[in-house]
């Protein structure tokens, strides 16, 4: 047996979907489990990255192309913490794409799971903040200075950096 690459294993996924409902989507999308976070040993396994990473990754890319805003808060709340592959950094396309020129709808959707007990939840909503640079978003910032991870409170440290830049160039 071949090995399929990622972004074939990720096509496949995307095009055995295309012909289902918006609301298969969506509810496949809340079935699946939350990522794990990065350091837990099921990323080194074929099986995870193939069922559930590349899965989601898969889904992430139909939100987008749908358009469906609902599906953002999903793809939040199972997001890991770290970025393992590299496959994270890029969740903020698809919840731009899907958003898309609706900038403080996104925000609105953000805001929230900023304070997650979901630690993955949390990192990449406040990141997807900092790009947007909402202004609404400053309280949230300030309370994630206080987070008890490292990661937010830099990443929110950067949010509020990027509001004063954004006032001072306005």
């Amino acid at each position: 047996m071949i090995d399929e690459k990622p972004y074939k294993i990720i096509e496949r996924y995307v095009a055995e979907r295309s012909m289902l409902s918006d609301s298969v989507i969506l509810t496949e999308l809340t079935e699946l489990a939350p990522l794990r976070d990065a350091g837990d040993p099921k990323w080194k396994t074929r099986e995870y990255w193939e069922d559930e990473a590349y899965r989601f990754v898969a889904l992430a890319d139909l939100v987008a192309k749908r358009k469906l805003r609902d599906g953002v808060r999903l793809l939040l709340e199972r997001a890991c913490f770290g970025d393992p592959g590299e496959i994270m950094r890029g969740l903020r396309h698809p919840c731009e794409a899907a958003f898309n020129p609706d900038w403080a709808g996104l925000a609105a959707v953000c805001m929230p799971l900023a304070t997650s007990a979901r630690p993955g939840t949390r990192f990449w909503a406040i990141d997807q903040l900092t790009i947007l640079e909402d202004p609404t978003a400053e309280a949230v910032f300030q309370r994630a200075l206080s987070d008890e991870l490292p990661d937010v409170r830099d990443t929110a440290a950067k949010g509020i950096e990027r509001l004063k830049r954004k006032k001072w160039n306005a």
